[in-house]
């Protein structure tokens, strides 16, 4: 029988690396054909506080409102219902 060894690993995700995989993964939530946008926010103990994604509102239908990123009329677009920059992340740090 071989013996298992005793140290740790040195093969392990370093902090940084280990918050982008949760974003990345967290962005394939996204039901918007054109970005997947994930975010993970943390505290300073490397604690994760925070996950989100870019899509509606809490409370928005995502099967009523267009997804188009251009239009004759910005009504047309995705943009006046949420799915914007600013939403991505207000979500992740505000959640519900």
């Amino acid at each position: 029988m071989s013996e298992v060894s005793c140290k740790k690993r040195d093969d392990y995700l370093e902090w940084p690396e280990y918050f982008m995989a949760v974003a990345f993964l967290s962005a394939q939530r996204s039901k918007d054909p054109n970005s997947q946008v994930g975010a993970c926010i943390v505290n300073t103990e490397n604690k994760i506080v925070g996950i989100g994604y870019n899509g509606m509102p809490n409370g928005c239908s995502d099967d009523l409102l267009p997804w188009r990123r251009t239009a004759e009329h910005k009504l047309d677009t995705k943009y006046p219902y949420g799915r914007t920059f600013c939403h991505r992340f207000c979500s992740v740090a505000w959640p519900g």
